[in-house]
């Protein structure tokens, strides 16, 4: 396998961080990098991102780790009509500057979303399922729908509010590096390696400890190396071979919860490429081992993916198997296709994704040498994979992606503006023939016919290989002794629930 030096991501030194004496109530967390758009959340973002923004800001709702909508901003909601929904907002809550959270605040938000400032963004993109909201009391939002859709509120756990009147004032780059949100914390520093914030005192849900620092650590090892110097207190994404070391010294090891399935999009709309042909699709799915690399490289933590949802998922079907191991089989259908010699093909993707990517990618490359494919690998960064995960934008011929089920519905990843399906900006993958069955479920109330026609969907992907399916996403971190409560909802941190032990 042949690694292309696309960019480099700058690094931290542990010189950098603090001191390993801990005299402090700071919470500090290695991350493997930090969000493109900083405290502009608006404008999308890697799963980093959702590793900082709860910490300044709150969503309506939040999807705990059994796939169920929670109250959050918001303490209820129902549908009025088919396409109109009420939420009604918690009392008492204020911005860190001080401006009211209330019906006015939400309704600013979506209003801003639709001009020509949010151009671009993500979040803009979406407001054409939300055509319109209303105020209906000061704790009361009507939220227009453009079609029935049963999963707004889940859908919603993803969009963060900031004050208005401050965002009205700063514009959506200036939430950058002056985000002010309802969030346990507060902004003091954002800065290239790190971002420091403070206790937020009056925030409905104030956190236990009294400052928070998110530090960028790309090398899995020195994210290690600094929690076992007592520098921090959480290392994510730690590699599988790590876990002993870190037992060893007193500490622990947890996986958050899976809610994406890791996949290789492949470029199936170039009639030229070999992925056009599902038969080069179905061979691919049956070169790699996909049991190997979750024994071995995972650990044995999670499964060979059996289809493109998460097992807390609406849609998911558990009569579904994975792909089989069989190299035979590949090469059969890959001389069927026209291919006897196989071919080559470059694949994107950025570093420290899950732990032992390299390893990961190593294997899989070995797995489709036996049948005769090539495969190359491009490093980019995480700005880049935005662009190719919203805009379609590949340099190459697929790129490592997920199937994302953080809202606990399988369909996510094939509606609205995800390139997995036919209304993505610039879709990797589009297949008429399902677009009505993926159609009818998105405009149904009815949840368990919802369900019926979202395993359908998820069946046809699954038998069309529409990706080379792989496995759960694996997000493992290590937790310092000192952390007496770590309570992640799928790849959301909950910080307001951190506690940390007191010194003895």
């Amino acid at each position: 396998m042949k690694f292309v030096a696309f960019s480099l991501m700058i690094g931290l030194s542990l010189a950098t961080l603090p001191s390993p004496a801990r005299t402090d109530s700071v919470f500090r967390v290695a991350l493997s990098a930090g969000p493109p758009s900083k405290g502009n959340t608006y404008a999308g973002g890697a799963a980093t991102a959702h590793f900082i923004w709860p910490a300044l800001y709150d969503s309506l709702t939040r999807v705990d780790n059994a796939g169920t909508v929670q109250p959050w901003l918001a303490l209820s909601w129902e549908p009025v009509t088919d396409t109109e929904w009420h939420f009604k907002l918690r009392p008492n809550v204020t911005f860190s500057n001080g401006e009211p959270f209330n019906a006015a605040a939400v309704k600013a938000t979506f209003d801003r979303l639709r001009t020509e400032d949010a151009q671009g963004f993500l979040w803009q993109r979406q407001m054409i399922y939300y055509p319109k909201v209303e105020i209906i009391d000061e704790l009361t939002v009507a939220i227009h729908t453009a079609q029935p859709d049963a999963m707004i509120a889940a859908y919603l756990a993803a969009l963060y509010f900031a004050a208005p009147g401050h965002l009205a004032n700063v514009g959506f780059q200036g939430l950058s590096d002056d985000p002010v949100g309802t969030g346990p914390f507060v902004l003091e520093r954002w800065e290239p390696d790190r971002v420091t914030m403070r206790a937020n005192s009056a925030s409905w849900i104030a956190p236990k400890v009294d400052g928070l620092e998110m530090i960028f650590v790309p090398d899995a090892t020195a994210r290690l190396n600094a929690l076992e110097t007592d520098q921090v207190d959480i290392a994510t994404v730690i590699s599988t071979d790590q876990i002993d070391m870190v037992k060893r010294e007193g500490h622990r090891v947890e996986m958050r919860n899976p809610n994406r399935i890791l996949v290789m999009a492949l470029q199936t709309q170039d009639p030229t490429l070999p992925m056009a042909d599902v038969r080069v699709r179905r061979a691919l799915n049956h070169a790699v081992n996909r049991e190997l690399i979750t024994k071995v490289l995972l650990a044995g933590l999670v499964e060979p993916a059996s289809q493109p949802a998460a097992a807390i998922a609406q849609g998911f079907d558990n009569t579904l198997k994975p792909y089989t191991y069989d190299p035979e089989r590949a090469k059969q259908l890959l001389a069927d296709a026209g291919y006897p010699d196989g071919f080559s093909f470059d694949v994107e993707t950025v570093a420290g994704f899950l732990p032992n990517d390299t390893a990961i990618l190593q294997q899989i490359a070995s797995d489709l040498s036996r049948v005769g494919v090539t495969m190359n690998v491009l490093r980019i960064t995480y700005p880049q994979l935005l662009r190719s995960t919203l805009g379609g934008e590949l340099g190459g011929q697929a790129l490592m992606a997920d199937f994302f089920n953080n809202t606990g519905d399988g369909l996510r990843p094939l509606v609205r503006t995800v390139n997995h399906a036919c209304t993505g900006a610039r879709p990797w993958y589009c297949d008429e023939e399902i677009q009505p069955v993926i159609h009818k479920a998105e405009r149904t109330l009815d949840l368990d016919q919802r369900g019926i026609l979202a395993r359908q969907v998820i069946r046809h992907y699954r038998d069309q290989a529409a990706t080379l399916m792989l496995f759960p996403v694996v997000g493992l971190d290590g937790i310092h002794r000192r952390v007496a409560h770590w309570e992640p909802w799928n790849d959301i941190l909950n910080f307001h629930l951190v506690e940390i032990k007191p010194k003895t």
